[in-house]
């Protein structure tokens, strides 16, 4: 008994020594700059102790420190575009002088101009948007490059994966980046099946066990796709059948765009960047940055976001637009779990008098961030924030429209993940006609919605609450 008590003794020591090495890491590990993060890693750590170190090992550690040679070659790509193409920029844009300290923080924080004289087409549903993307493929004489978080090997997938063995066997190039982790559940053939007909196809920061584990919080979250650097698609839809089809429950309700214009180089580079990343492939500037033709009159810029350097890109830009607006402020995300500095703009706006409308999924298809977003809904409705639960089925649409002005739409959801850890794209485009349909879009789904008022709000059960309130405090590691 007596060496059962000095054994345990030294266990108590030693689990007292592991948890406070691990809080001093964590602590280190975000610089301070992040208490929330770091508060609830913490508590993660201290009482959930086996579960907490393994999750904190995994998915927690901090890998955001500067990648010097990824922000090297994202500036060498950006100023090779700005030299071959000077002529397409915002200085000859006709609405040079709007905006214009939202696009000089985009271009600070992202290195890349407003691309002036674009065509804008809005879908609303895969199904016209895949008929689109299968149209311009056959269009294609010399390159298709694509990134996508999820490829499914369901009807949606092989059919896009007919599409691209096609046009390689015609003599087009293609490369496709897939992220490891979207794509777990796709078959290994049907990858092979691409790498067979001459396809380049790379995973993003395959996951593997006890080499690159840590790095499976860190995902391409990208929908990207450029066509011989003349056309471009991206916005909030994966290649898998629920896109297409929807759900059980419901319809999937998604926006994605395409580009017809010089701003589809700027997704090109997008993709080049992302290609060497994950391939370690250099690849000739001469042969995928062809000279910037007009299609319209749509300036647009990009705003990318990945998890080094002290910039959260996309976070900042979503905030200069909501702290800016004059009038009113429209969003559509399907994950709302946002952090306090965008949660505050939002309040501020509208308790400032602006029109702020939010549409949020009355349903999910991840129940936990639908708890932790349920947890926001009390603070948005006492600053007066109009919110509309979608009904009809799952909205996933990642989609703004502020003073009928300026239309953002990309991959990036509202929430820690997207602005902090994946890699993200999102579009801003100034002009009020894309601004208008935007709008109508989110218009439509209103009528598939109802408005929320604090009284229905606080129906809620205690229980309903207290769950909430519980994933509340995870919201910062969903």
């Amino acid at each position: 008994m007596e060496y059962q008590g000095y054994l345990i003794a030294i266990l108590v020591v030693l689990y007292v020594f592991l948890i406070a090495r691990y809080i001093y890491n964590i602590i280190l590990s975000y610089d301070n700059c992040n208490a929330v993060k770091t508060i609830s890693w913490i508590f993660a750590v201290v009482f959930i102790p086996v579960l907490g170190v393994v999750a904190y090992i995994i998915v927690g550690r901090n890998l955001t420190r500067r990648n010097i040679r990824f922000e090297k070659l994202r500036r060498e790509v950006d100023g090779y575009i700005s030299h071959r193409n000077k002529f397409v920029y915002e200085d000859n844009s006709r609405s040079a002088g709007k905006h214009k300290e939202l696009k000089h923080l985009l271009t600070c924080l992202c290195e890349l101009p407003v691309f002036p004289g674009n065509k804008v087409d809005f879908y609303a549903n895969g199904e016209d948007k895949f008929r689109a993307m299968y149209a311009d493929f056959e269009t294609a004489t010399k390159y298709i490059h694509i990134i996508y978080y999820t490829i499914g090997g369901d009807e949606t997938g092989i059919r896009f994966k007919d599409h691209l063995i096609k046009k390689r066997r015609e003599g087009v190039e293609v490369r496709i980046i897939y992220d490891d982790v979207g794509c777990n559940e796709t078959p290994a053939h049907y990858f092979e099946e691409l790498k067979e007909a001459g396809i380049l196809i790379t995973p993003f920061s395959p996951v593997k066990l006890f080499k690159r584990i840590r790095t499976i919080n860190y995902r391409n979250h990208k929908k990207i796709v450029v066509i011989d650097g003349d056309i471009s698609y991206t916005g909030g839809m994966n290649v898998k059948d629920e896109y297409v089809k929807g759900l059980q429950w419901g319809v999937w309700r998604d926006t994605h765009v395409r580009i017809q214009g010089p701003a589809s180089l700027g997704l090109e580079s997008v993709f080049l960047v992302d290609w060497y990343y994950a391939h370690r492939e250099h690849l000739d500037y001469d042969r995928y940055f062809p000279r910037a033709r007009f299609y319209g009159e749509y300036p647009i810029q990009m705003a990318t976001a990945e998890p080094f350097g002290e910039n959260s890109n996309i976070l900042q830009g979503m905030f200069q637009t909501i702290t800016r607006a004059r009038k009113s402020v429209y969003i559509e995300t399907p994950y709302f779990v946002p952090p306090d500095s965008i949660l505050t703009a939002i309040r501020t706006t509208a308790l400032s008098g602006i029109e702020v409308v939010m549409v949020l999924p009355d349903r999910s298809d991840n129940t936990k961030v639908q708890y932790a977003s349920n947890s926001y809904i009390s603070q948005l409705l006492s600053a007066n924030v109009k919110i509309y639960r979608y009904t009809k089925g799952f909205i996933h649409s990642k989609l703004m429209v502020i003073d009928d002005e300026i239309t953002i739409v990309g991959s990036s959801n509202m929430d820690n993940r997207s602005f902090e850890l994946n890699f993200e794209c999102s579009v801003f485009i100034y002009d009020t006609q894309a601004s208008e349909q935007a709008k109508n879009m989110i218009r439509t789904d209103i009528q598939d919605s109802y408005l929320l008022t604090q009284i229905l709000w606080e129906r809620r059960t205690k229980w309903q609450k207290f769950v909430e309130a519980v994933f509340r405090l995870f919201s910062p590691l969903l």
